[in-house]
């Protein structure tokens, strides 16, 4: 699957081509924990469950996305800490399929052509994850020209 549209989800794209499930979700966490870094200006070494939550408090993530960005993470814990774990198993196939916002796209439109796999389906929800979160990226650094403008 291939994003197109935004340079830092393009970016994110050419990292995932071809790439195996441990790679693909290990790469995903990576992106994200860097991008809600930086939209939440943060200057701390913290773990990605609290910027997670934290860009929820601070209504930067949908409690969706919310949801999603911590099953990946979790994902994520399971192939970083498994060395012989390379594929997804039936566990995580389960939780990448009940994603909400890959539930919410499937159940709206037949995807079944398309996507057929669980990495299809987590890069699915990564790229429509990703997009939003370069969008409200864009959106934040408007409002912060703007408010500098005043001064």
């Amino acid at each position: 699957m291939e994003y197109k549209g935004h340079p830092g989800v393009e970016e994110l794209s050419s990292y995932l081509v071809a790439e195996s499930p441990r790679c693909a979700v290990i790469v995903a966490a990576a992106f994200f924990d860097e991008i809600l870094k930086a939209l939440l200006a943060d200057t701390k070494e913290r773990s990605s469950s609290a910027r997670i939550k934290d860009a929820l408090d601070w209504s930067l993530l949908t409690q969706s996305e919310h949801d999603d960005l911590d099953v990946l993470r979790d994902l994520r814990n399971g192939f970083a800490h498994e060395l012989r774990v390379k594929d997804f198993d039936e566990t995580s196939e389960a939780r990448v399929e009940a994603m909400r916002t890959w539930r919410t796209a499937s159940d709206a439109r037949s995807l079944d052509r398309v996507i057929q796999t669980p990495l299809d389906s987590l890069l699915f929800v990564v790229g429509v994850i990703g997009f939003r979160l370069q969008k409200r990226t864009k959106l934040k650094e408007d409002l912060i020209s703007r408010s500098r403008a005043r001064v």
